[in-house]
């Protein structure tokens, strides 16, 4: 986990954005919980269109994951971030997490070992997926839908979770590559391998 408190690009920050990046940002700022400009999307700055483009799928994802739960599109969101070791994405979604399970020790558990946490069954096989498609994506088999079929995943909520999985692996890749710092107030969370 990168523990410099500056990212390894120089991002473009609110103060300096002009133009289309400027009411860009305050879009984000509008729909971000925290009321900022995440260090993340400040890193995307110099490529307003593309930044937008993965703002959007953020929102489209994850402003509302139905037919998943959002508990559920957060496991996806720590798990795949865990696997991947981005400490800057599990930093921003374990406490989405803990408040969306109403329980921070499962969310945390969560952030070590979901294996080991007190998941139901239906949730841990859907966190397999997620690991599975993070870690081995040309391996997927037809043996992993009708897995998932069998906890009664319908065909939408298995689309979704199959969305919501890799736009994870391209967020914790770009803050990775970029080094992002975590803002100011935002604590690390400890987080496990979740191979």
């Amino acid at each position: 986990m990168k523990t410099e408190n500056r990212s390894w690009t120089a991002p473009v920050t609110p103060d300096a954005a002009r133009g289309e990046l400027k009411a860009l940002y305050e879009r984000i700022r509008a729909a971000s919980s925290r009321g900022a400009v995440a260090g993340l999307w400040q890193a995307c700055g110099h490529d307003p269109r593309g930044l937008e483009a993965t703002h959007s799928l953020y929102r489209a994802l994850m402003g509302d994951p139905a037919p998943l739960t959002r508990a559920q599109a957060e496991l996806i969101a720590v798990v795949v971030s865990a696997t991947n070791g981005c400490g800057y994405c599990v930093a921003h979604h374990g406490p989405k997490l803990a408040a969306a399970l109403g329980d921070p020790a499962l969310a945390r558990a969560v952030a070590r070992d979901y294996r080991e946490a007190n998941l139901p069954a239906r949730d841990r096989v859907l966190l397999d997926c997620a690991v599975a498609l993070t870690c081995e994506p040309s391996e997927r088999k037809l043996e992993d839908i009708e897995r998932l079929r069998e906890y009664g995943f319908d065909d939408a909520a298995i689309v979704k979770a199959t969305a919501i999985a890799p736009y994870y692996n391209l967020t914790n890749r770009v803050a990775c590559a970029l080094g992002v710092a975590l803002e100011p107030g935002l604590e690390p969370w400890e987080f496990g391998s979740q191979r």
